[in-house]
């Protein structure tokens, strides 16, 4: 059985205003960072590609077809592409994790509402 992730195991217990806001600060954060990081990269792909397209072209005299072909197994290009990947991926995980926070604490409140409501009726 795997270990829950840290989001899970530092998410509040109760419907504390103040907690459910740092909780969902930072998961939000931390989703803005990641998808930042991710279209840095995103663009870089493309520059990438471009560079090594002209290099190829420049330095080996060769059609634009040859040197896009080859710009695509060239190893900086790969690189990048690589990067882009686990940029992506933490992106989404990110992504995952902002958004089921974001359910969970809703959930927080709903069930405070629905034991205030109880507590009502029960006293009246």
């Amino acid at each position: 059985m795997s270990e829950e992730p840290k989001y899970i195991q530092i998410r509040p217990q109760s419907f504390d205003p103040h907690q459910i806001i740092s909780y969902l600060d930072a998961l939000d954060k931390r989703f803005i960072r990641s998808e930042i990081d991710y279209d840095e990269v995103k663009d870089q792909v493309q520059e990438v590609f471009d560079f090594v397209v002209n290099e190829k072209i420049t330095n080996e005299t060769m059609a634009v077809s040859l040197a896009k072909t080859k710009a695509s197994i060239d190893d900086r290009y790969k690189k990048v592409k690589k990067e882009l990947s686990d940029k992506k991926k933490l992106y989404l995980y990110y992504k995952i994790e902002s958004k089921n926070g974001h359910s969970y604490c809703e959930n927080l409140k709903t069930q405070s509402i629905n034991n205030l409501a109880i507590e009502k009726l029960t006293r009246g």
